[in-house]
């Protein structure tokens, strides 16, 4: 029965849930449920059987391992993907975004070198707080985008680590 549980979805199940890395997330969720949550599984099935072999001398983890080694190398390829292109479109909005944070609008007073809207007008302070909001975010998306393509990618970090972080 727990061999059955480490056996690959149909497809018609996979494409509930679009890209290979959040379907490799579904399947581990399922495969957690299933080992960990359910109470009822608990009680019908005694704890040595956790670690029965199967025709090919496979326990349960090994058969999800085995099954799902395609999906988890697509949903690798699929991260990479998304997260190289990410990372070139927040590099793009992190250049417009410094050069907006170093222009300053209207221009500078001769006489002082201050900004000109800089004196008592609020928009002039709610557009300085927003640009310095937007440089920060912006400089921070490509490094998490990066952190995704250097991550190890492993079974487990499919389940939180990967999805989460090219989610922020």
């Amino acid at each position: 029965m727990l061999h059955l549980a480490g056996k690959l979805a149909p497809q018609s199940k996979l494409s509930l849930v679009s890209g290979p890395a959040l379907q490799m997330q579904r399947e581990l969720q399922w495969l957690r449920y299933i080992f960990v949550g359910v109470e009822e599984v608990k009680k019908f099935v005694p704890p040595s059987y956790w670690e029965f072999l199967d025709n090919a001398d496979r326990p349960p983890h090994v058969v999800f391992t085995e099954e799902h080694d395609k999906l988890k190398t697509g949903g690798e390829k699929w991260m990479k993907d998304t997260s190289n292109s990410c990372t070139i479109a927040a590099a793009l909005i992190a250049t417009i975004a410094f050069a907006a944070a170093i222009t300053v609008p209207g221009g500078n007073d001769e006489q002082s070198g201050l900004p000109i809207f800089s004196g008592n007008n609020i928009g002039f302070i709610i557009f300085a707080i927003s640009n310095a909001a937007s440089l920060f975010a912006s400089s921070t998306s490509p490094l998490v985008f990066l952190s995704v393509l250097t991550s190890h990618h492993a079974e487990e970090d499919f389940l939180h680590a990967l999805p989460s972080s090219l989610i922020l």
